[in-house]
């Protein structure tokens, strides 16, 4: 890996928040290793990643004096959610435009309303993640088909 990638957030960052998923414009897609939160709210920003000892750093544009530390991950799905999605709730299923069906595999609640929102899944830091445009936290998912 190059030492240093530049590029920017693909679509809306809402800052920093425990395991938030950044997607790049150059098709990577980053994780958020450790809890910090930070609450600022842009459109396709300036992203800088670099080797300092060892670990992921990112810097976002606007609040380079606040860099996180981030893991590559691999994305296992992405497109838009199929119909309304209405959050987060116990056992909820998220069905991807391309067929594929995941479902909540952990208690977490958190009421969004969107309709058709594109999403993405990773294997993250704990396992399958997915995270939903809008909203900046994740939920661990389970592939059900």
């Amino acid at each position: 890996m190059d030492s240093e990638i530049r590029s920017r957030i693909a679509g809306a960052f809402s800052g920093y928040n425990s395991g938030a998923i950044f997607r790049l414009a150059n098709g990577q897609a980053w994780q958020q290793k450790r809890y910090r939160y930070r609450y600022k709210y842009a459109y396709r920003s300036e992203v800088r990643i670099y080797q300092d000892g060892g670990q992921y750093m990112m810097e976002v544009a606007g609040m380079e004096d606040d860099p996180i530390q981030v893991t590559r991950v691999q994305i296992a799905a992405e497109g838009p959610i199929v119909s309304d999605f209405s959050g987060f709730n116990q056992d909820m299923q998220f069905q991807f435009q391309n067929g594929q069906i995941w479902q909540q595999a952990e208690y977490k609640y958190s009421y969004h309303y969107a309709y058709r929102p594109n999403a993405i899944v990773v294997n993250g830091i704990g396992g399958d993640e997915l995270q939903v445009d809008g909203l900046s936290e994740t939920v661990r998912v389970r592939r059900i088909r």
